[in-house]
């Protein structure tokens, strides 16, 4: 692992303690241009003097103890990080001298996300002894996907009293990769596509063999009478007038194409803040549904709208290699301002494929009347929340 010298060295003054240092000198002098020495005088002049070698002492055993060349060794991170989960970073400083220990070290962590420089709460370490090495240790969260960057640690070091205070930068510019947050989704969230089936006629067209059987319901008219079981029909109340049926679900059905909405109209103030919320949580929900969909062993085809007449599309069936690809795509997700643009692709897959079509929005207003619109599964964000079980998070 490689050590880095410190690239900034800074001394600065310590206004605190100037200022009391000055004011424990103006009180020895007070005390000696005294015309009569009371004891109470004298009392307070010793103590004006002892305050006084304090900070002189204080001084030049900061100075002594901050001068020992300290080094850093480069912490090692990963190029990738989920929103909201957090990641540990390690970092070991190095007193290098052989002599005099160094005390009262603290050390923040410099990262910035989203444009902001942010700092770590100082990590304390009261001496790190000569030819030794100390660890700091942070769990950093990342709250918003996009990019993030570790600019390095700076140290700083000091005694109490001491009227100088001692800065080292070392920079690490390590850039990271923040993913969209991993949501965990609850059971019912395999009703999407049964409810889709329903209302729009699909009817499985495999045999029962090539289904998975996910539970029984009441009869409805125009069900199989093969998939009715008569064990448990037998200990309804009505019987025979009241018959339930096996219900599968069909694991090798047509392609699911789930289509996410990008549009932010370009307003400002609150209405804009609170699309670009819904966004973050609608890209965090598709993944989720994909990833979903292809523990279900479904074909599934996801789309999104880009500026520049760029459109994200693509084709996930195996989770463990296409949905961290998809994660890296929607990591750089931007927004367009073109509603027509998102019709037009709703249309085309409605025209082309008999895809079941899931629109993931960012609206709760609905759709209006056009036959293509109402052939695709809305999903707004009020659906989102309630089929999302929880972020993880550790």
């Amino acid at each position: 692992m490689s050590q880095l010298a410190p690239s900034q060295t800074s001394v600065s003054i310590s206004k605190g303690n100037a200022v009391a240092f000055l004011a424990s000198f103006l009180w020895v002098v007070a005390g000696f241009a005294a015309p009569t020495k009371s004891p109470f005088a004298i009392v307070s002049m010793a103590m004006g003097c002892l305050l006084f070698g304090w900070f002189f002492v204080a001084t030049l055993i900061g100075h002594l103890t901050s001068e020992s060349g300290i080094v850093c060794e480069e912490p090692l991170i990963v190029g990738e990080v989920h929103a909201l989960l957090g990641i540990p970073i390690a970092v070991r400083l190095d007193n290098p001298n052989a002599r005099w220990p160094i005390l009262f070290l603290s050390v923040e962590l410099l990262v910035s996300s989203d444009g902001s420089l942010l700092r770590s709460p100082p990590l304390l370490l009261g001496t790190l002894p000569s030819m030794s090495v100390g660890e700091f240790n942070w769990h950093v969260t990342l709250r918003k996907r996009g990019e993030a960057q570790i600019h390095g640690i700076e140290a700083t070091t000091t005694f109490p009293g001491s009227l100088i205070v001692r800065r080292f930068f070392f920079p690490f510019d390590l850039r990271l990769a923040v993913l969209p947050a991993m949501y965990r989704l609850k059971p019912n969230v395999d009703h999407l596509l049964q409810g889709y089936r329903q209302a729009m006629g699909h009817q499985p067209a495999r045999p029962t063999s090539m289904e998975e059987f996910v539970g029984v319901r009441d009869y409805r008219p125009g069900d199989n009478p093969r998939n009715v079981c008569l064990a448990l029909s037998t200990r309804m109340p009505d019987f025979p007038w009241q018959l339930v049926v096996r219900e599968f679900a069909d694991t090798q059905d047509d392609e699911v194409c789930v289509v996410l909405d990008t549009l932010v109209i370009p307003e400002s103030g609150e209405k804009r803040q609170q699309a670009l919320y819904r966004l973050e949580k609608a890209v965090s929900f598709a993944i989720a549904l994909c990833r979903r969909l292809c523990e279900r062993k479904h074909a599934v085809r996801f789309l999104a709208c880009q500026p520049e007449g760029e459109t994200i599309d693509i084709r996930l069936q195996n989770p463990a290699r296409d949905i961290p690809n998809l994660e890296r795509r929607l990591a750089r997700l931007t927004t367009i301002q073109n509603r027509q643009r998102i019709d037009r692709i709703l249309l085309r897959r409605r025209e082309v494929s008999d895809a079941i079509l899931l629109f993931v929005c960012l609206d709760d207003e609905p759709f209006d009347t056009r036959q293509y619109r109402g052939a695709a599964l809305r999903i707004p964000p009020e659906w989102q929340a309630s089929f999302v079980a929880g972020v993880e998070s550790s």
